[in-house]
């Protein structure tokens, strides 16, 4: 269609499949074959024929509006990648709270706990930087205060407009440092499940993922226990990181995330073509600590069950 319109522009407007379409159709458009002959780890990558995109959000999440990712899923492959290329970046985007006042409770949970995913992933990430992390703290503490605030109350003007600022720092974080597990995880189910969003994919492996992970980031993972609970500040790091992923449980059942794979009729026993899947992004290889499949597996099965 765009093709066919001549057209100059593709306006996304939407959650970031919506965004994520319009940069995925802004390639295709102008360059041979499909988008999906433009992956990150492909030989042949978006040019600057790329259409340029304006981005309006109208959730609260996946900070597409600042990013040169566009996600693209293959139903048929059951397979869920990304094209990755700085021709992708929006040339505009519109972040607009009031746009965001209608989003039902539970997509506002999701969206807005992918927003904390980005933030403290990319504390994590080794291309982390003094610029990404001041972001990634701030928007953490956004989150934290007024995630729960703008599910209970999706028409709190003040929680939305905080919780489409912390997006938007968090897709900054992610765009100049970058994400690690969870979202190789993260990516791998909804790419085999497509009825799992991506929040809720990411609420299924995080109590796995922070205890996996947290004795080979005591800093950062200490960081987060006191940000989410001040009387750790009198305690020392290794206890306040073992105490955050406590309060990441609590905090994921605080916003009615708290489940498991088996919750959404994953069957038990593609778990290890899920954990292969799982370790195909670059993501597991930017963790603190890297997976083997065998531990994948391992954490999907921590996964199952709530």
């Amino acid at each position: 269609m765009a093709q066919s319109h001549g057209a100059d522009v593709i306006l996304g407007v939407g959650g970031g499949s919506s965004m994520d379409s319009a940069k995925a159709i802004a390639v295709e458009a102008t360059h041979e074959g499909t988008s999906w002959d433009y992956l990150w780890n492909s030989d042949t990558q978006p040019t600057p024929k790329t259409l340029p995109t304006i981005a309006v959000s109208t959730t609260s999440g996946t900070g597409s509006q600042v990013t040169q990712v566009a996600v693209v899923t293959n139903t048929r492959n059951r397979d869920k990648s990304a094209i990755y290329n700085s021709n992708v970046y929006p040339k505009a985007a519109i972040v607009d709270p009031e746009l965001m006042v209608t989003v039902p409770e539970h997509i506002t949970a999701s969206t807005g706990f992918d927003t904390f995913c980005h933030a403290f992933e990319s504390l994590l990430n080794p291309s982390a930087s003094p610029y990404t992390d001041m972001m990634a703290e701030k928007a953490i503490r956004l989150v934290q205060k007024y995630l729960p605030t703008a599910v209970k109350n999706g028409l709190d003007m003040e929680a939305r407009t905080a919780m489409a600022w912390a997006d938007t720092l968090a897709g900054l974080c992610i765009a100049n440092a970058g994400v690690t597990l969870p979202h190789g995880i993260g990516m791998a189910i909804p790419g085999m499940y497509p009825h799992i969003m991506h929040g809720e994919a990411l609420a299924l492996n995080y109590p796995a993922f922070t205890r996996f992970t947290y004795p080979y980031a005591i800093k950062q993972f200490a960081l987060l226990g006191r940000l989410f609970d001040s009387n750790l500040e009198d305690q020392g790091d290794e206890t306040a990181a073992e105490k955050a992923c406590e309060e990441l449980d609590s905090f994921l059942k605080e916003i009615g995330m708290w489940f498991g794979l088996a919750d959404f009729n994953i069957p038990e026993n593609e778990l290890d073509d899920l954990a292969k899947q799982s370790l195909v992004l670059p993501d597991n290889d930017a963790n603190p600590r890297v997976a083997t499949l065998e531990e994948a597996t391992q954490l999907l099965q921590e996964c199952f069950r709530r």
